[in-house]
Formats: structure tokens, C-alpha cells, sequence
């Protein structure tokens, strides 16, 4: 059966991806795990999400497409990454991230994350949408695309139903 890390994958691989830099949330690691096995996408695992848009800065200025992979928690911390890099010097910026602090989620601690990380992008006037079905996956492509026409972050969205499809029932928790 393939699976939500598979399709994710082919969808990058789809892109044009060559390097995805994050840091693993719980729910990040089986796409993680399913992009270190392709030899054509170099992964850099960082030790703050904020160095992951670092890495991506520097990807693109050396023309290789990139993609952020953090969790939500991640994109709270990365604000002067965002207004620095991005905003200021209109350097692109793809990002997944896992949706974290929903309904499915079952970690009491990542609610506040789940409660302000939306409103938090719109403050900061970063497009963002949510993938929350395996057949709108496709929106990865025109999400990249978008980020490098305005030359500005956005941000994908991927909920537990997404990432974890296929894998066993308990994932994640």
C-alpha cells in the first residue's frame, strides 16, 4: 500500500525538490525516514527550525529548489528568520509542516500551538493552506511554484490523516 510519506515524496520529487532541511516533529519522521531514501533529495536535519530557513536561503540562492520541513511549533519560532530572510529580502521559502493542536491531535501541550499558529501566519502575512486529503497532494506543486513566483514564504499544512495514511493506527500518538 503506499503510503502519505510516499505520496508527499513523489510529490517533492514532482516539484523539482533537490533539498529538504527540518527538524523531526513525532509526526514529520516517517516522511523524513521515506526522504532519506531517495538518493536524488539531499536531507539536512538541523537543530532549530530556524536554521532549516537558513539552509533553504542559502539553497536557493544556489539554485537548488528546497523545502522547510517543520512542525507548527517550528514556524512559531522562526519569526525573524521570516521578516529577515523572506519578507525583507523576498527570498522564497517552501515549507511543509505538520498541523498540530487540532482535534486529532492527542498531545494536551501542543493545543496552544494549534490555537495561535494560524493567525500567527496571517499576522505576518505568510499564505498558508492545509492539505487534508491524499487526493488534493497536488497542491504541493502549485504551493512551491506560488512561493517562488511571489518570492515569499508559504506554507503547507499536512494534518495526521495525510501523513500517517496508511501507516499503522496508532501513529503519531
Amino acid at each position: 500500500m503506499t503510503t502519505g510519506p510516499d505520496f508527499i515524496h513523489a510529490q517533492l520529487q514532482i516539484a523539482g525538490i533537490k533539498l529538504v532541511s527540518g527538524l523531526p516533529d513525532d509526526w514529520l519522521v516517517p516522511l523524513m525516514a521515506r526522504i532519506d531514501r531517495d538518493p536524488h533529495i539531499v536531507q539536512v536535519r538541523v537543530a532549530r527550525e530556524s536554521e532549516a530557513v537558513g539552509v533553504c536561503a542559502g539553497a536557493f540562492f544556489g539554485g537548488a529548489p528546497a523545502c522547510a520541513l517543520m512542525g507548527i511549533a517550528g514556524l512559531l519560532a522562526s519569526a525573524h528568520e521570516f521578516a529577515l530572510f523572506n519578507n525583507a529580502h523576498q527570498v522564497p521559502l517552501f515549507i511543509l509542516s505538520s498541523l498540530r493542536g487540532t482535534i486529532e491531535d492527542p498531545r494536551t501541550y501542543q493545543v496552544a500551538q494549534g490555537l495561535v499558529g494560524l493567525p500567527y501566519l496571517d499576522s505576518l502575512q505568510i499564505p498558508h493552506m492545509t492539505i487534508d486529503r491524499i487526493d488534493d497532494l497536488e497542491l504541493i506543486q502549485a504551493a512551491y511554484r506560488r512561493s517562488r513566483l511571489v518570492k515569499r514564504p508559504m506554507a503547507c499544512f499536512l494534518t495526521k490523516r495525510v501523513l500517517f495514511h496508511g501507516l499503522a493506527e496508532n501513529s503519531g500518538e
